[in-house]
C-alpha cells in the first residue's frame, strides 16, 4: 500500500470546500482480486496516514485526527445539504435537527413531518390570552387596562410559541407561506379579533397538506377573510337604491387566489394571442358575475352578551364570533343564472348560494391557470425566486393531477416542490438566475431556531413590534391584500434588467435594510431577542455556551455558523471578513465577544441575505 503523508495530525474544523483526490493503489499479486477502496468509505481506515506532529491544543471540541481527510469523518457535505433542505422545508433548525437528518431521506421526513397532528393556534391564543391576563393582574395592573379578549398581541404570542416549541416545522413553514397568498391583516379592525384570526390561520395549517379546493372554500366563508375582502353582509342587486354586489372578493380571488391576470402555459409563461399580446383571464363583467354569487354570507353566531343571542344578515363586527363559518341568508343572495369567465361556464338558476359559491370555486380550482400560478408562487416562497419554467411545469402537473387523479392535493405539490432536482442538485445553485433573498420573518424565526434562546419561565410571548417597524414583516401584518410583496415585482438594476423577479425586495429599502441590520444587533450584541408587552415579564435571551466553547478558534466557530446559517455556502471573503474581525478579541470574555460579533456579521452578510 502506498504511504501518504500530511502536514498534521490534528485538522480544525475542516470545511467541506476543500476537496481532497488521492489515488490509491493496493499492491495485491492478483490485480483480478485487488481490494477497491473508496474514500469517505468505510474501508478507508485501511489507509495509513501520518502527519508531521502529534500537536493537540488544549479544549479544542472539533479536532480530528489525519485518517479523517480519507475515511468520511471529516467531510459535512450530508450535513450542509440538511441544513440547506432544513432551511427551506421549516422556518428554522437547529444544530440537532440538521444531524438527525443528514445523510437519511428527505422523502421519509416529510413523511413523517405530515403524520404529525396539528395544533390548534386558536387553543394556543385564549391559553395565551388567560395566561397574560393572569399574569398582568398579580404584576399589580388594574383589570380595566387589560383587554377582555385576545387581540393581535395575542397572536403573535401564539404563533411564536407555537415556532419555539411545536415538532410540525413543515406545517408551520407552509401554514406562512399559504398567509401570503391568502392574506388577511392586522393592519384593519381584525388586530382586536385574535381568536378569529388564529381561527383563520387554523384553517392554513389544518389544510397545508390537504385539497386546494377545500382549503379555497374554507378562506371563502371565514368571515375574517369576508370583513377584510367585504362580502361579508354582501346583499344582492337593488334596482331601487341602485346598489349592486361588492365586487372585491370576487376580483381578488380571481386575481390572487386561483388564475390569476393572464392565461398561462402550464410552465407558468404567458400565453400569447396572434399579435402576441398577453391574454387577459377575465374582464370587468366576469368580475360582475361572480360577484353576484358572493351574496348572502353573513355571521353565523355571536359571542356571548348581553344584547342578543343571534346572528342576523348585515350586523357589525362587534358581537360578532369570528371563529365560526359565514352562513348564507338565502334572502339577500342573488338569484339567477351567473356567466363565468367569458362566458365558458353557467351557473345555473335555482340553486342556493352555497351551491353558486361550490360552483364558482370549482371552476375556478379546475381553470389550467390555477395549476401553474399557484405551483409557481409556493416555489418563490420555499425554493427560489425565479424557477424554471421546466420545474413550474413539473410541479403544476402534480398539482392537476397527483397521479391518482387528484387535483389540487397540496401534500403531494410540497413534496414535489421539495424534492424536484432543481430544490436539490447542487447544478441549479451555480445558475446566476438562482437564489431569493430571504424574507424578513424567516431569518428572525431561522435565528431564533439555530441559536439556543432562552426564557427564564420557559414563554416566548414575542410580540416582534420593533421587527414589524424595522422590516416591515411580521405574520398576518401585510399593508393590503397585494401581501407583504408581490411575486412579480422586480427590483430595478441588474435583476429588472435581466427580467428577474426579485419579490422580497420590494420590502427592502435604505429604511428596513438598516432597520434589520439594528435588530441583529439587538439580539447578538445586547441579547434583545424576544420580548412581549406585559409587566414585568422579563425578555428571551441568547444561550451561547456552546458556541463559546468553538471560539479559541475563529475557524472552527466559523465552520458550526456555516453550518447553521449558510448551509456551506460561506464564501472566502465574508469567511476572512469575520475571521479577521473576531481574532482581534484576545482579552477579556474574548469568547464570548467572539461569538456576538460573528453571529452579527454572518446574520448581515450578503452570503446570509441571498439564499442559494
Amino acid at each position: 500500500m502506498k504511504l501518504f503523508k500530511l502536514k498534521r495530525n490534528q485538522l480544525f474544523g475542516m470545511r467541506a470546500t476543500f476537496i481532497l483526490i488521492i489515488f490509491i493503489e493496493l499492491l495485491h499479486p492478483d490485480e483480478n482480486n485487488a481490494q477497491k477502496i473508496i474514500l469517505g468509505g468505510k474501508n478507508a481506515n485501511a489507509i495509513s496516514v501520518t502527519s508531521s506532529d502529534n500537536w493537540k491544543p488544549q479544549n479544542r471540541k472539533d479536532t480530528t485526527a489525519a485518517i479523517s481527510t480519507i475515511n468520511g469523518d471529516g467531510l459535512v457535505f450530508d450535513e450542509y445539504n440538511a441544513s440547506r433542505f432544513l432551511y427551506q422545508a421549516t422556518l428554522g433548525s437547529n444544530l440537532q435537527d440538521i444531524r438527525k437528518l443528514a445523510g437519511t431521506d428527505f422523502e421519509k421526513w416529510i413523511d413523517d413531518q405530515m403524520n404529525l397532528p396539528v395544533h390548534s393556534i386558536m387553543d394556543e391564543v385564549n391559553s395565551i390570552y388567560r395566561e397574560v391576563y393572569n399574569w398582568n393582574l398579580e404584576q399589580g395592573a388594574d383589570s380595566s387596562d387589560l383587554a377582555s379578549s385576545p387581540n393581535w398581541t395575542h397572536f403573535q404570542y401564539a404563533w411564536w410559541t407555537q415556532h419555539m416549541n411545536n415538532p410540525d416545522k413543515l406545517r408551520q413553514r407552509i401554514a406562512l407561506a399559504l398567509s401570503e397568498i391568502f392574506v388577511i391583516s392586522i393592519q384593519t379592525d381584525l388586530q382586536g379579533y385574535g381568536a378569529g384570526m388564529a381561527n383563520y390561520y387554523d384553517i392554513l395549517l389544518h389544510n397545508a397538506f390537504g385539497n386546494f379546493a377545500d382549503l379555497l372554500w374554507q378562506v371563502t366563508l371565514h368571515p375574517t377573510m369576508g370583513f377584510y375582502l367585504s362580502h361579508l353582509n354582501n346583499p344582492k342587486t337593488d334596482t331601487v337604491a341602485n346598489t349592486h354586489p361588492d365586487e372585491n372578493y370576487a376580483r381578488e380571488i380571481m386575481q390572487l387566489f386561483t388564475i390569476g391576470l393572464n392565461e398561462l402555459n402550464a410552465d407558468g409563461s404567458l400565453k400569447m394571442d396572434a399579435k402576441g399580446n398577453s391574454i387577459p383571464t377575465y374582464n370587468q363583467k366576469d368580475i360582475k358575475e361572480l360577484a353576484k354569487i358572493f351574496t348572502g354570507l353573513g355571521f353565523s353566531a355571536v359571542v356571548p352578551n348581553m344584547y342578543t343571542d343571534t346572528a342576523v344578515f348585515g350586523m357589525g363586527i362587534y358581537l360578532a364570533d369570528f371563529t365560526k363559518p359565514m352562513r348564507m341568508y338565502e334572502y339577500y343572495h342573488e338569484s339567477g343564472e351567473k356567466v363565468l369567465l367569458n362566458g365558458t361556464t353557467i351557473i345555473p338558476d335555482g340553486q342556493s348560494g352555497l351551491k353558486d359559491i361550490q360552483d364558482a370555486i370549482t371552476t375556478l380550482v379546475n381553470h389550467p391557470n390555477t395549476a401553474p400560478f399557484i405551483s409557481k408562487q409556493l416555489i418563490q416562497r420555499l425554493i427560489k425566486s425565479n424557477p424554471s419554467p421546466q420545474y413550474v411545469q413539473r410541479v403544476s402537473r402534480v398539482f392537476s393531477n397527483d397521479g391518482k387523479n387528484n387535483k389540487g392535493n397540496l401534500a403531494a405539490v410540497i413534496k414535489a416542490i421539495l424534492l424536484d432536482p432543481e430544490a436539490r442538485d447542487c447544478e441549479p445553485m451555480m445558475d446566476s438566475n438562482n437564489g431569493q433573498l430571504r424574507e424578513p420573518i424567516v431569518r428572525y424565526s431561522h435565528f431564533t431556531s439555530a441559536i439556543d434562546v432562552e426564557q427564564y419561565y420557559g414563554r416566548y410571548w414575542n410580540l416582534g413590534y420593533d421587527y414589524w417597524v424595522n422590516t416591515n414583516q411580521i405574520p398576518l401584518a401585510a399593508p393590503s391584500v397585494f401581501n407583504f410583496f408581490s411575486p412579480f415585482f422586480k427590483p430595478k438594476g441588474d435583476l429588472d434588467n435581466n427580467g428577474l423577479t426579485g419579490p422580497e425586495f420590494q420590502i427592502h429599502n435604505s429604511r428596513t435594510s438598516i432597520g434589520y441590520l439594528n435588530q441583529v444587533n439587538s439580539w447578538t450584541i445586547f441579547d434583545y431577542v424576544m420580548y412581549g408587552w406585559e409587566r414585568n415579564e422579563p425578555y428571551a435571551i441568547l444561550n451561547l455556551h456552546e458556541l463559546e466553547d468553538l471560539a479559541q478558534d475563529p475557524e472552527v466557530l466559523l465552520n458550526r455558523l456555516d453550518i447553521l446559517f449558510t448551509h456551506g455556502n460561506l464564501s472566502d471573503r465574508t469567511r476572512g471578513i469575520i475571521k479577521q474581525t473576531i481574532g482581534t478579541f484576545i482579552t477579556g470574555s474574548f469568547r464570548e465577544d467572539r461569538v456576538r460579533m460573528a453571529l452579527y456579521l454572518i446574520m448581515i452578510s450578503p452570503d446570509y441575505a441571498i439564499f442559494k
